[in-house]
C-alpha cells in the first residue's frame, strides 16, 4: 500500500491527483500547517527529516521530492498512462517540461513572491519579477498551439504545471498568460483532480499565500 503524507495546502496534491489518475489504491496521512506560521508541523519532520510534502512510504521505504516520486509512480505503476512512450521525441518533450518547471521556473516565481512585500518600484522586486516572467513566458509559448505540454496526450507534465498554475494564480492576474490559464480551467475539470480534492481537500494556494503575507 502506498501512503501518502499529505500536507493542508501543498504540492502533494499532485501526488494524489496523479494517484487517482492512475487508478492506484493509496492511504492519506493527513498534516496540518501550523496556523501562525503556515510552516510544516513536527509530524512531517517524523517521518523524514526534511519535513517535506508530498512526502510517500511504500513497504517502509520513505521518498520525498515531487518529480522523482512522479517518475517513480509512473514506472512502477503507471504502464502507459500519463507519459509517452519512452525514447520518443514525445518523451523528450515530456522529460522537459515535467522538469523544468519545478527546476528552472518554481524557484523564480518564489522569489518573486518574497519580494511582494517590497515597493513596486523597488529594484529588487522589479528584478525577480523580470526574471520569473522570463521563465513562465516559455510554458505559455509552449502551450500556443496545443492544449497539453505534449501535444494530444495529458501527461503527469500538465499535472505538475497545473500546481504551477496554482501557485501563479494566487499571486497575479492569470489572463496574463491566457494559454496557461486556459490549461488551468481544463485540468481542473478532470475527474480525477476532483477526487483528489474530495479526498485531501482544497488546493487553497490563496488562502495559504495570503497567511504568509502574500
Amino acid at each position: 500500500m502506498i501512503t501518502v503524507h499529505h500536507l493542508s495546502n501543498s504540492h502533494s496534491h499532485v501526488i494524489l491527483w496523479l494517484l487517482e489518475e492512475l487508478g492506484v489504491d493509496y492511504e492519506i496521512k493527513r498534516h496540518q500547517r501550523d496556523p501562525k506560521t503556515a510552516r510544516s508541523p513536527a509530524s512531517l519532520r517524523d517521518v523524514h527529516p526534511a519535513a517535506k510534502s508530498p512526502t510517500i512510504v511504500i513497504d517502509d521505504h520513505v521518498m520525498i521530492e515531487s518529480t522523482g516520486i512522479i517518475l517513480y509512480l509512473l514506472e512502477t505503476y503507471g504502464g502507459t498512462k500519463l507519459r509517452p512512450e519512452p525514447g520518443t521525441p514525445a518523451a523528450m518533450t515530456f522529460y522537459q517540461w515535467l522538469t523544468y518547471i519545478e527546476g528552472s521556473a518554481k524557484a523564480p516565481l518564489m522569489m518573486f513572491f518574497q519580494t511582494l512585500r517590497l515597493p513596486v518600484d523597488d529594484p529588487r522586486r522589479q528584478t525577480a519579477e523580470q526574471h520569473m516572467r522570463q521563465k513562465v513566458a516559455l510554458i505559455e509559448a509552449a502551450l500556443i498551439k496545443t492544449e497539453t505540454l505534449v501535444p494530444d496526450q495529458v501527461t503527469a507534465a500538465d499535472l505538475q504545471l497545473t500546481f504551477f498554475e496554482e501557485l501563479m494564480e494566487a499571486l497575479l492576474p492569470m489572463d496574463q498568460w491566457p494559454n496557461m490559464q486556459a490549461h488551468l480551467a481544463r485540468m481542473r475539470k478532470r475527474s480525477a483532480y476532483q477526487r483528489a480534492e474530495e479526498k485531501g481537500g482544497p488546493v487553497g494556494i490563496k488562502k495559504l499565500f495570503a497567511s504568509m503575507g502574500a
